[in-house]
């Protein structure tokens, strides 16, 4: 689950980062876009600007001559020659400035046409980097559901297994009898059945058991598949005929065993590991056969 948590963080970080991948190549796209709207308006102008200056020129000539030197030489006195020339030489100036201009205006915009395509081609390749590594991210997770909801499916078989078994526990084994029969150090008369036994204690001290009683290694306590919670019983240990009392408080043992007895009712008995143990229901609350926890 701790693994499932952090791919899907991971995954919202990289949506996060495709989002803001995919918003810079829009922008760069903008820009490529008003890069060649500009160069298109500025070489639109060029052309504009020197079919103006042509047409100056030609009506500066004042006169029928068809060239530049007849229009100087067409001058009245040597004052006007300069003025004429004086106006050629500006016309000639207007143009190669304005033209010399434009062009630098012209290389400034394909500059940044090239800059806008750049940063176009880097935006994309951010913008396929963030999605290929979305996927990646989708395809982990995808991988560790697949694999949450097969462990899902295996504890559910276990737990369907183990509601068997103890169904087959307290079918074979039976409930204990009503309040009142003997509850003496094995001398009643109440039910008796035979299996394994095991002890538990270290890093459950004070957890709360199925019953919600806090678990205490150090009581006479029990675990018990399917007997009710206040059961007492007579826990007799057939390697060595020791024997203990105990009060049913918990669930247990899991997929193996019919009592899971408390470190303390352990020690008294000898028992270690597993262990086949005598077992004489000595009192109960009177739940009917068949109690499931």
């Amino acid at each position: 689950m701790a693994q499932l948590d952090l791919l899907q963080t991971e995954r919202s970080a990289a949506v996060e980062r495709q989002q803001a991948a995919e918003h810079r190549l829009g922008v760069a796209r903008a820009a490529l876009a008003a890069s060649r709207l500009q160069i298109a308006a500025a070489e639109s102008s060029l052309v504009k600007a020197q079919a103006a200056l042509g047409e100056t020129l030609i009506s500066s000539y004042k006169g029928q001559s068809d060239d530049a030197v007849a229009y100087v030489l067409l001058a009245g006195s040597f004052a006007e020659l300069l003025d004429r020339v004086d106006v050629l030489q500006r016309a000639a100036d207007g143009e190669r400035d304005l033209t010399q201009q434009i062009s630098a205006t012209t290389v400034r915009l394909e500059q940044e046409r090239a800059a806008a395509a750049r940063a176009t081609a880097a935006a994309e390749k951010a913008a396929a980097e963030a999605g290929a590594a979305r996927a990646d991210l989708d395809r982990a997770i995808a991988g560790q559901a697949e694999i949450l909801n097969g462990l899902n499916a295996r504890i559910v078989d276990l737990l369907n297994k183990e509601r068997e078994r103890r169904d087959t526990l307290a079918s074979s084994n039976g409930s204990p009898p009503p309040s009142g029969g003997d509850s003496g150090g094995g001398g009643g008369s109440g039910r008796v059945f035979y299996g394994e036994c095991t002890w538990y204690g270290p890093g459950f001290e004070g957890d709360p058991t199925a019953s919600g009683e806090i678990f205490d290694p150090n009581k006479l306590t029990a675990a018990s598949p399917w007997l009710p919670f206040g059961t007492r019983l007579h826990v007799t240990n057939l390697a060595n005929g020791l024997s203990v009392d105990v009060r049913v408080n918990d669930r247990g043992p899991f997929g193996r065993g019919v009592l899971d007895l408390s470190a303390r009712a352990a020690q008294i008995v000898h028992l270690s590991g597993w262990q086949q143990v005598r077992i004489q229901i000595l009192s109960g609350p009177g739940v009917a056969r068949g109690v499931r926890p």
